[in-house]
């Protein structure tokens, strides 16, 4: 297979590249409100929530590796990677389907 190399490479979305940040709730308005105070690990949560938020989902770092190692023709594929993948994926989804 040969690869064309005026081929525009092809941008995603924005929105691909993070994850999205949790919406926090509106806190209530009403005459009579309740006191609740989190605990240490609520915090510790909160915190973990955040990064993990930043972490992008598409690694471009790897994303790019890709696209130099297929544009100068050293990308290998191994069928044998891929066939076992798609029968583990199969054998997946029939236990799930049980």
């Amino acid at each position: 297979m040969k690869i064309d190399p005026g081929a525009k490479p092809l941008t995603p979305p924005a929105a691909a590249e993070s994850r999205p940040a949790q919406t926090q709730a509106k806190p209530r308005t009403d005459a009579a409100q309740t006191e609740v105070s989190l605990s240490e690990r609520s915090a510790q949560l909160k915190e973990l929530e955040t990064q993990l938020a930043a972490i992008p989902v598409v690694d471009r770092a790897r994303v790019e590796s890709i696209k130099e190692a297929i544009a100068s023709g050293q990308y290998t594929i191994k069928p044998d990677n891929i066939a076992t993948g798609l029968i583990d994926s199969v054998k997946e989804m029939l236990n799930a389907a049980r």
